[in-house]
């Protein structure tokens, strides 16, 4: 009977996963909606304490076994993640726009 626990926990994981997945793809294109935002009003991309607010808000409502420090850690690199994916944006989009002014890639 545990070996068969096992598996079905474990099936119940790689569906966990899948779901974490589909929702941190969703987040993504989000994140790049609010960056081009950002970028036709002339603000940064990072905001710090747009960052402390939400980690403050995500540590307090949550009630399982994952504390504080464990759920910071976590958020953490998917706002480091974030980040890098709309400096590679920018960095694509800077690349287009100078292939198409003629100019040369570097």
């Amino acid at each position: 009977m545990p070996d068969s626990d096992l598996q079905d926990l474990r099936k119940r994981i790689d569906e966990l996963n899948v779901r974490l997945l589909e929702t941190l793809q969703e987040r993504a294109e989000v994140v790049l909606a609010i960056s081009r935002i950002k970028e036709e009003i002339g603000m940064q991309s990072h905001d710090p304490r747009r960052e402390e607010e939400m980690l403050r808000k995500l540590t307090r409502a949550s009630s399982g076994p994952f504390g504080p420090a464990e759920l910071r850690d976590v958020f953490r690199a998917v706002f480091r993640a974030s980040l890098a994916l709309q400096e590679r944006e920018r960095d694509e989009l800077q690349e287009d726009g100078r292939r198409r002014a003629g100019g040369k890639a570097t």
